[in-house]
């Protein structure tokens, strides 16, 4: 069928507010629409943003062409509760926020004439997460169009069922689902990179041999593209491709994961599904970005938490070489706050996890489908029964991959309860409450209250067991959330299971990580979290002045800031420190706990292991301590000041401390392996006096399709190009000609500036901000300024493909 884009000339009003409707482009966020509620119940889990009802309306022709032919839409996710009318007529909708669906609208089509099509959101019934979730039709909408008789959208199911290792070749099978198949062939065709076919077959079912294959895997993405041709009398009256890569999954206590039957060990990130200053958006591009950056920066996995990921997220992950564990819900039937998906688990599961397994199946990165993050329900019998009915939908759409549910031990230890709550109440979500930083946090402080005395009880395997064994012996993979004292005991207890990290805390991933080198039953480690992320706010935002602190930081804060990388995809400290213990990064890191809150008490939290950051410019700071972390592969590592060594000193677990007096100049640290040798060095310098802006972009031809986007880094930095990290200021942000500034922000967890702005202030020195192309031919202008500093403009073009 023919695939069109159908994101542009829509229009958008919010209903609950009787605006006025406003032209909008997909993807698009409702949510960021909205203005923050500092006393929003829940309002922290949601970074302060309300939920609401939302309208979306696009008048679009029919052509008389389409007479007799078969015209499909699909929404690639609407948050959430949506009900899609086309001419007066509703059609269809979906439930989910993160599921994807298709709806026939053939029958419902006026042709030769204006038709209309409306899209209701509603996101009112609040809380409905514990994460910024976003509202409206925040993923790709298509239009599919073609003969009665058609391959079904997302109807290529491929699969590898086995590598000949010894003969160089795979078999592969495909099942492709097609509407009406009456009088129909089916043909397979499978092409190389260089557009030679190396392999046929024909029929809905079938299995082909591709010889001299080449393999797909985290270090070589070799993607094929697999065609599918439907003929009726030798005429082809419809046809589909898809990239596909070859790959063969194994798994085993004793072997641990293997990908071609090689040994992997996931190097692992959990992520949410928002783009940060973007929301929830998610274009093609910035998907795209994201598994780019965290490739860079040493990952090898990534986790979708706590719901299924993009269509856009998964084929960059193909792209890049990036392992995916795919999860379906946050709840089963136990609730975690009032309006939930647990209010809707037992009527929709099915076709979620059903809808989730469709969009992946073929996609050789998704290595495996999680069926639930820390359910409280798994410490029941029904629980388990749940457990088990989950895993056999999974194993029955697609036994090539294993099935995990991320248990954690305390969760399900505590229980939990049904909501209370239903679908059909009626809630204000623009209603604010007495005390809702404490009522949003309430829950989650207990638990991390309680983490460190329960921890102990986890080493004891009788006691776990007897709540969570009936779950365990049902997984294919045992994921357990901050529960690595459960390693060794538990593999002693059952020594056939297989078990990963599904979520740890950032800090001790050098000692977590010598666990899991060490045990091939423990197959990776997914930290918490990747990137950093709207909503949650505040769980990794460091607090100057107490040594004490809650799970949520009040209003302003508005992202977790708990990131290995920030909003803006800059990398911090933590993720240095990550990669240096995978040994992915082989230089020494300095990193500088911030000298103008030198002396002061702090607070970081249980999601942040460091506030150090990469800088030795802190101006007006002279004379007080400076607080120093080293990370480095190696035995040891030597620091200098100013030329002068402040001593050499052993490495622990990939990290060494010192203490000094902060003076401007240089910090040099070097490592040295073993034997003494030398390895590497890293090296700081404290920025000059004058002030500049440097506007770097990461892309300077954009496609002219309306959809291609770039993001754009602001520095404040010296002459020589180094950044100056407490001179921050208001900068503004200028786009003409064939380009529009879709958002602005920096990596700030607390901030009341908007991100649909013109301007924003930078943080650390540093801002950015992303602009979209149209869909004409030209040049881009950006103009960027900042009191004090000589403005910058840079150009950037825009082309057709």
């Amino acid at each position: 069928m023919k695939k069109i884009k159908f994101n542009d000339g829509w229009t958008f009003q919010n209903l609950l507010k009787h605006s006025e409707p406003v032209e909008v482009r997909l993807p698009h966020d409702a949510m960021q629409t909205e203005k923050r509620l500092v006393n929003m119940k829940n309002g922290a889990a949601a970074g302060f943003f309300p939920g609401g009802k939302y309208q979306y309306t696009k008048h679009f022709g029919a052509d008389s062409a389409w007479k007799d032919k078969s015209v499909l839409i699909e929404f690639e996710g609407i948050y959430q509760n949506s009900t899609v009318i086309l001419n007066g007529k509703k059609i269809g909708g979906w439930v989910y926020g993160y599921s994807g669906f298709v709806l026939d609208i053939s029958r419902n089509l006026i042709l030769d004439a204006e038709n209309e099509l409306t899209v209701i959101a509603d996101n009112s019934r609040t809380p409905n997460s514990r994460w910024y979730t976003g509202s409206g039709i925040y993923r790709n909408v298509n239009l599919y169009i073609g003969a009665p008789s058609h391959i079904s959208v997302d109807g290529i199911e491929a699969v590898t069922k086995r590598v000949d290792y010894k003969n160089q070749c795979a078999y592969v099978s495909v099942t492709t689902k097609v509407n009406d198949v009456t009088g129909c062939e089916l043909q397979i065709t499978l092409w190389d990179d260089n557009k030679n076919k190396v392999a046929e077959a024909s029929g809905i079912h079938t299995e082909m041999i591709v010889p001299h294959v080449k393999l797909w895997s985290d270090e070589h993405p070799y993607l094929y593209t697999l065609k599918a041709e439907l003929r009726r009398n030798g005429k082809v009256v419809d046809q589909e491709a898809i990239l596909f890569g070859i790959r063969e999954l194994r798994w085993s206590a004793e072997r641990g994961l293997l990908v071609n039957n090689e040994s992997v060990k996931l190097r692992g990130g959990c992520i949410h599904h928002d783009n940060g200053i973007l929301g929830s958006c998610a274009y093609d591009g910035i998907e795209e970005r994201k598994i780019k950056l965290l490739k860079e920066a040493g990952f090898n996995a990534i986790r979708s938490a706590h719901n299924p990921a993009s269509k856009a997220l998964l084929t960059a992950c193909d792209k890049y070489g990036m392992y995916v564990m795919d999860e379906a819900f946050d709840q089963w039937r136990f609730m975690k706050v009032d309006y939930d998906y647990s209010i809707y688990f037992e009527k929709y599961y099915e076709e979620d996890v059903s809808a989730m397994i469709r969009k992946d199946i073929s996609h050789p990165s998704v290595i495996m489908y999680s069926i639930g993050n820390e359910i409280g329900d798994t410490g029941s019998d029904e629980g388990a029964v749940w457990n088990r009915i989950l895993v056999d939908i999974c194993h029955k759409l697609d036994a090539s991959r294993p099935v995990i549910n991320c248990i954690n031990p305390v969760v399900s230890m505590m229980g939990g309860r049904k909501s209370k709550c239903s679908p059909q109440d009626s809630v204000n979500p623009y209603e604010e409450t007495k005390n809702a930083q404490a009522t949003a946090s309430l829950l989650a402080n207990i638990i991390v209250t309680v983490v460190p005395f329960v921890q102990k009880m986890m080493g004891k395997p009788k006691k776990v067991e007897k709540k969570l064994k009936a779950c365990f012996d049902e997984l294919d993979i045992v994921g357990l959330n901050y529960a690595e004292n459960c390693y060794e005991p538990h593999h002693a207890y059952d020594p056939k299971r297989i078990m990963l990290g599904s979520e740890t805390y950032p800090h001790s991933m050098a000692e977590r990580w010598k666990l899991v080198e060490a045990h091939p039953y423990v197959i990776g480690d997914f930290m918490w979290t990747a990137m950093d992320y709207l909503g949650e706010a505040g769980v990794g935002v460091p607090i100057y002045g107490k040594a004490k602190g809650g799970f949520n930081r009040p209003y302003p804060c508005v992202s977790g800031g708990c990131g290995a990388i920030n909003l803006l995809g800059q990398k911090e400290t933590e993720m240095y420190a990550a990669a240096i213990a995978w040994k992915k990064y082989k230089k020494p890191y300095i990193a500088v706990r911030p000298v103008n809150h030198s002396g002061e008490k702090y607070f970081l939290g249980m999601w942040r292991d460091t506030d150090a950051v990469h800088s030795w410019s802190w101006p007006g700071c002279q004379g007080k301590n400076a607080q120093i972390e080293i990370y480095s592969i190696g035995t040891e590592v030597e620091l200098f000041q100013n030329g002068e060594s402040l001593g050499r000193k052993k490495l622990e677990f990939c990290k060494a401390s010192y203490e000094t007096i902060y003076q401007m100049g240089r910090l040099k640290a070097v490592s040295y392996d073993e034997k003494g040798n030398k390895i590497d060095e890293d090296e700081l310098i404290s920025a000059g006096d004058e002030t500049r802006l440097c506007v770097k972009a990461e892309k300077e031809v954009l496609t002219a399709d309306g959809e291609d986007m770039t993001f754009v880094l602001v520095s404040l930095t010296d002459a020589a190009g180094i950044v100056k990290m407490l001179s921050d200021r208001q900068i503004r942000v200028s786009v003409l000609g064939n380009g529009i500034l879709r958002a602005i922000g920096n990596g700030n967890p607390v901030t009341e500036e908007a991100f649909d702005g013109d301007s924003y202030h930078s943080w650390m020195g540093q801002m950015g901000f992303y602009v979209q192309s149209t869909e004409e031919e030209g040049t881009i202008v950006i103009d960027v300024s900042a009191k004090g500093t000589e403005a910058e403009q840079i150009i950037l073009q825009t082309k057709r493909r």
